[in-house]
């Protein structure tokens, strides 16, 4: 059930297949299995034992899937963390972890030095130090027993409502999960995957990458996301699938090199992490014909994906859904009094599975709030219909309270994004006097279009009850719009900026 068994495998039936491409370096099946062997040695020879954490703060590389896989053989846990984080949220981590070694690079080592449990930090761009950690271990399969009980990674959230925790999945979790996406969105070994988001993110590791080491196929890994760049590889590389976040796939559609490129190897397209209109899907169809789109909705906790919304059920679906459970899910939404709501009443989202996690790193507190009657719940507003398709209504925190009434800002968002001037855009609740809260847009316009507030107001009230068309409306330039390294809006960024620029007037 572990990953570095699944390459070991791989590495016996097809050893000089491609497993990983970055640029103009690959790694087959046989040369990753022999140096994430190395990884694994050298880390026992060190002194590291088995169910000890080691971190990764590096960008996503084929290196850093080698030691990835290599802790995995050595019956250790990966704690792969986000560089993009300031060097105290990172000390957090590691020492919340108790890491004792940590992979990073020259350029990456400061990040870490805060943190005051990690016994050793191995720099692998620094070819004397990395030969000195690998020293002569050997490529030989190490000769410890993975249980699939054992922790295989912590991931940590992302610290949006408060201080980030480290959720734990099992080798059986992330295995479930492989199983889950190469069944229910149809990946085989002939596919090459290419991966846009970075590999501390738990979709690109754990719904992506790991699928297809799993079956053989072939990953291909992009450091920094770069539009033209994407465009490019999938042309190049004859990539066959790839996932991006709404905001990602506009980019790709509204760039001029997709126009041009043969983009005909592109069979699957996948997205999740935020709203994906109706037009947006049109112009994906229409930049890939025959392309199928896979929405899917998930969260770390779950390990990861719950529900997917698949390319044949997009008619039979309700507008907006996020599709059915997964293969071996069940979802269920819940009142405040967390009994069972009924068919199409909103409430909490709750879903249980093989591949939910089993808990909090060192939090028990904290799993226990989480879980109720065997059941994780997700903090995501949502409702089941009576076919079982899933409707995504808001994040608990990201629900605007106006005038006693609650407006979730993603059905607004769904609304505001048919507007044919709208490239992105933001829903957020000032404070207000009158209200408690008050409805805002913070808007990009498509490249070219000046924003017209009354026009979209007008487009608004045509489809949404009044107390939930927004009060005010902003536009900003794209490169003013935080989105994050997953691709989605950082709302929580958003609102304290406006916040404040309301409190200087």
């Amino acid at each position: 059930m572990d990953v570095g068994a699944h390459v070991a495998h791989n590495a016996g039936r097809h050893g000089r297949k491609t497993a990983l491409i970055e640029g103009d370096r690959k790694l087959t099946y046989g040369e990753l299995d022999r140096a994430s062997n190395r990884v694994a040695n050298a880390l026992l020879t060190w002194g590291a034992a088995a169910g000890d954490r080691i971190a990764l703060v590096l960008p996503s590389t084929i290196d850093w899937v080698v030691l990835y896989v290599g802790i995995a053989k050595a019956g250790m846990t990966a704690v792969p963390l986000n560089y993009r984080l300031t060097p105290p949220e990172i000390a957090m981590m590691l020492d919340d972890s108790g890491a004792r070694l940590v992979f990073t690079s020259s350029g990456m080592e400061e990040l870490t030095l805060g943190a005051s449990t990690p016994e050793r930090r191995v720099l692998i761009d620094d070819a004397a130090a990395y030969a000195a950690f690998l020293g002569g271990a050997g490529e030989d399969a190490p000769r410890v027993e993975v249980s699939r009980e054992t922790i295989q990674a912590i991931l940590y959230t992302g610290g949006t409502t408060g201080r980030s925790k480290g959720v734990m999945l099992s080798h059986e979790n992330v295995f479930w999960n492989t199983l889950h996406e190469t069944i229910d969105t149809r990946m085989h070994e002939d596919d090459n995957t290419l991966l846009l988001t970075p590999l501390h993110h738990a979709a690109a590791l754990n719904c992506w990458l790991l699928p297809h080491l799993y079956l053989g196929a072939t990953a291909t890994i992009m450091p920094k996301y770069d539009t033209a760049a994407a465009i490019r590889a999938i042309e190049t590389h004859k990539v066959t699938n790839a996932f991006t976040p709404p905001s990602m796939a506009r980019d790709i559609f509204n760039h001029p090199a997709a126009r041009t490129a043969d983009l005909s190897s592109f069979q699957r397209w996948y997205v999740g992490g935020a709203t994906l209109s109706r037009s947006d899907r049109d112009r994906m169809h229409a930049l890939i014909p025959g392309v199928e789109i896979f929405f899917q909705y998930g969260l770390s906790e779950a390990g990861v994906i719950v529900s997917v919304l698949k390319e044949k059920d997009y008619e039979a679906a309700p507008p907006g859904s996020i599709g059915r459970a997964f293969l071996n899910f069940d979802i269920k939404i819940l009142r405040d009094d967390l009994t069972d709501a009924d068919p199409n009443e909103v409430g909490e989202i709750a879903v249980r599975g093989p591949s939910v996690m089993q808990g909090y790193f060192n939090n028990p507190e904290a799993t226990r709030a989480t879980f109720h009657d065997g059941w994780l719940r997700t903090g995501d507003m949502g409702s089941l219909d009576e076919n079982g398709f899933l409707q995504f209504h808001d994040r608990k925190k990201d629900m605007v309270k106006t005038g006693g009434l609650n407006v979730y800002s993603q059905e607004v968002e769904q609304v505001i994004l048919r507007h044919p001037d709208v490239r992105e855009v933001a829903i957020l609740g000032l404070p207000s006097e009158k209200w408690g809260e008050e409805v805002i847009a913070v808007i990009v316009c498509r490249e070219g279009v000046t924003g017209d507030a009354d026009s979209i107001t007008a487009h608004a009230r045509r489809e949404l009850a009044g107390y939930k068309v927004p009060k005010r409306i902003f536009f900003i330039d794209y490169a003013e719009m935080p989105i994050n390294y997953s691709g989605k809006i950082a709302k929580k960024e958003l609102r304290k900026r406006f916040e404040e620029q309301e409190a200087v007037q």
